[in-house]
């Protein structure tokens, strides 16, 4: 498996020539101890159109230094830091990504060749920040960087090879058509240290001349060559469609990431990919009359048609994991219970196999043509969003007016379900409730940004009744799917008594979990929640 850390660092640049300042004396720090120079050379890889840059991620595989090998550098989430998977140089060849990195780059690569793109050697010096029991609380490094943004061939130069004569300004090789440049920076990186050191460090190299740095390492090189990507089309801050469009930014980042999640099996991950997707064609659906008229369609349309995949999926996880439940609950039962759990054991293994299958069912979607056109599509969106004049609108009137609209429509139908009498029609009603509570959900989140704390409330509350009415759909669809599970094993000669155990256990869970939702459904209802003063 790929080895993950969190990054902690701040780079900063100046003049090409003169010393690090002196670090001695920062919080925490006993001593300064200089570390052995190093030569790296490292070859950046992505696209030929940076599809990699785009996405906010780089790829690099480096030779020398005490970090050489594979490292893929992704994009925060949550507003924490940026994500780094590391492999060793030997888990792939120059022209071969090692597999567990590949699969974060599918969904932003789409089907196109990973190449080497640029090469940059570097002159490093060390030093470590080492408190009073010599623990390294945090490196400083040097950095004289020659960079190499690769021509048309987009092919690095041989293993081995010397060193470029690379001039200091930016330049172009008639020989090859590469572009060349050169600088110089100075980087910090926390290792035991805290957030402190890491501030009171940055203090002390700008007050010797240094600013923080403007671009990474291949974004300097590709600044050079006139590569560097440009900032998507924006609305003006403290508008509607500025709100809107970061919502659509943050979800559509976080697609990218739950996709290698599902890629990789992880658990849960089929779940957080078809929240996501459905955020995003909620956030589409719901302000929709903020874009040109039909804009917003095709994009929801394909968003829904996928979540349609990955619910087949999930419906089947989810019935693995409550009958797996209930298999444990009559194991440590009494009476018949113990008897029971081995049938029960049986039940829930065979949907866990359902679900492997589904699994690789969507993974082939994911790998397909229409998914990759999907996500180009979100792209064209996000870059060029076509935005109708109403999105000029002040954000809070509007996120608090669409906010209403979910609300009242939230409280409508929960009322609804709960004047239903028993039966499949009020099961049809709850569940028409929850989809309701979940779009006030997300219509919360999406304000959260801009009014803070009473978007947090109303988001909070909404979730709340979402996930009582959540059991109850969860616990239905169980129990529907029962009987057809005993037919099938009653046709492979196999007991099913234990099938209608199991139904009774979800038809009374069902029942259970709308005892709370008169009192959540009033909470979530408060007309003070949407004010968003």
């Amino acid at each position: 498996m790929a080895h993950k850390n969190l990054e902690r660092e701040e780079t900063y640049e100046g003049a090409a020539t003169g010393p690090v300042p002196d670090l001695g004396g920062l919080p925490g720090v006993a001593r300064v101890t200089a570390v052995p120079a190093e030569e790296l050379d490292t070859v950046y890889y992505d696209t030929d159109g940076l599809a990699l840059l785009a996405s906010g991620c780089t790829l690099r595989r480096r030779s020398g230094g005490h970090d050489a090998g594979w490292r893929l550098t992704l994009p925060a989430g949550g507003g924490g830091p940026r994500q780094e998977v590391r492999r060793p140089a030997a888990a792939g060849g120059p022209d071969e990504v090692p597999p567990d990195i590949a699969r974060h780059l599918a969904a932003r690569a789409r089907g196109r060749e990973v190449v080497p793109v640029a090469r940059l050697r570097t002159h490093r010096e060390r030093r470590s920040l080492l408190d009073k029991r010599d623990r390294v609380l945090a490196e400083v490094v040097r950095d004289d960087v020659s960079a190499q943004v690769l021509g048309t061939g987009r092919t690095a130069p041989p293993a081995g090879a010397g060193p470029s004569r690379t001039p200091r300004s930016g330049g172009r090789d008639a020989g090859t058509g590469t572009t060349l440049t050169a600088w110089s920076q100075v980087g910090i990186e926390l290792k035991h240290g805290g957030g402190k050191l890491l501030t009171a460090a940055g203090h002390r190299l700008r007050e010797a001349g240094l600013r923080p740095a403007v671009a990474t390492g291949l974004g300097h090189a590709l600044a050079a060559a006139d590569l560097a990507p440009r900032a998507p089309a924006a609305p003006p801050s403290g508008t509607a469609g500025d709100a809107v469009l970061a919502r659509l930014r943050s979800q559509t980042a976080e697609l990218l990431a739950a996709d290698a999640a599902v890629r990789g099996g992880e658990p849960d991950a089929v779940h957080r990919m078809r929240m996501t997707v459905r955020r995003l064609r909620s956030a589409l659906k719901t302000y929709r009359r903020l874009f040109l008229p039909g804009s917003t369609r095709p994009l929801a349309g394909e968003l829904g048609r996928l979540g349609r995949v990955l619910g087949e999926a999930r419906d089947h996880e989810v019935l693995a994991e409550r009958l797996a439940a209930d298999a444990a609950a009559l194991r440590d039962g009494d009476r018949i219970g113990p008897a029971l759990a081995g049938p029960a054991g049986a039940v829930a293994a065979g949907e866990a196999a359902a679900y492997r299958q589904a699994w690789r069912r969507v993974c082939r979607e994911l790998d397909g043509a229409r998914y990759y056109a999907l996500l180009d599509a979100l792209d064209v969106f996000l870059a060029a969003p076509p935005l109708d004049p109403k999105a000029d609108r002040d954000a809070r009137r509007e996120l608090r007016s669409a906010a209403r609209k979910a609300q009242r429509a939230a409280d409508r139908r929960s009322g609804r379900a709960l004047a239903t009498g028993p039966g499949p029609e009020r099961d049809r009603a709850l569940h028409s409730a929850r989809k309701a509570a979940k779009r006030l959900r997300y219509a919360a989140e999406t304000a959260r940004p801009v009014v803070g704390g009473p978007a947090r409330r109303l988001a909070k509350r909404a979730k709340a009744v979402q996930q009582a009415l959540g059991e109850h759909q969860d616990a239905v669809v169980t129990a529907r799917t029962l009987p057809a599970l005993a037919e099938r094993d009653h046709a492979a000669g196999r007991d099913t008594f234990v099938h209608g155990v199991l139904y009774a256990r979800h038809r009374a869970a069902a029942d259970r979990s709308e005892h709370d939702l008169p009192a959540l459904r009033a909470r979530a209802g408060r007309k003070g929640l949407t004010r968003f003063r």
